[in-house]
């Protein structure tokens, strides 16, 4: 028995929608967003001190290096001063904490205990310029950064790290987040 064109075109379509969708469904190696755009909202989050968006830009490693700085100083001879005066937390509660709520409620603490530091960033403007690739996991993007300094205005165009995680950039190095560990290593709280 032959089929009629009629019946093709029927037996046809399946076929066809499956290879619409296939074609139109994001590679599972695709980032949902650019590293660009990645980039901007984080710096956006930054200037806004806005820590639950900037850790939601953020690398796990990024993240878990914030984690490695907390650690170290609740296990230090200052942890009950750390765990009081910057956290608010007994160390079960702070035990319990993902890597994410460490690094969110350290920047909570930063903000109170290092106000200049944190008032630099909101006063800080920045721009993504563009996107150097290394390879297909790691992108280097190029911002402009300027602080209007009590009306010095300070300009640079330094570069930030993402790194593809889970189909998503996420930022996993810049001067920021460096300035940002070194300043949870030195808060100043003392022993109570």
């Amino acid at each position: 028995m032959r089929a009629t064109p009629r019946g093709r075109t029927w037996a046809l379509r399946p076929i066809l929608a499956a290879v619409v969708l296939a074609a139109t469904a994001p590679h599972p190696a695709a980032a949902q967003n650019t590293s660009e755009e990645t980039a901007q909202r984080f710096f956006d989050a930054l200037s806004r001190l806005r820590w639950e968006r900037v850790s939601a830009e953020l690398h796990t490693a990024a993240l878990d290096e914030f984690h490695l700085i907390s650690r170290q100083l609740v296990e230090s001879l200052r942890g009950d001063s750390i765990l009081i005066q910057l956290y608010d937390a007994s160390h079960d509660e702070w035990a319990g904490w993902s890597s994410r709520e460490v690094f969110e409620r350290s920047m909570s603490g930063l903000t109170r205990y290092a106000r200049g530091l944190m008032e630099s960033q909101v006063m800080t403007d920045f721009r993504v310029l563009g996107t150097v690739p290394e390879g297909d996991t790691i992108r280097h993007v190029v911002y402009r950064e300027t602080t209007d300094h009590m009306g010095l205005i300070i300009e640079a165009a330094p570069t930030t790290t993402l790194v593809l995680e889970d189909g998503a950039w996420r930022v996993r190095e810049n001067a920021e987040l460096a300035v940002l560990r070194v300043a949870l290593r030195g808060i100043p709280i003392g022993r109570r």
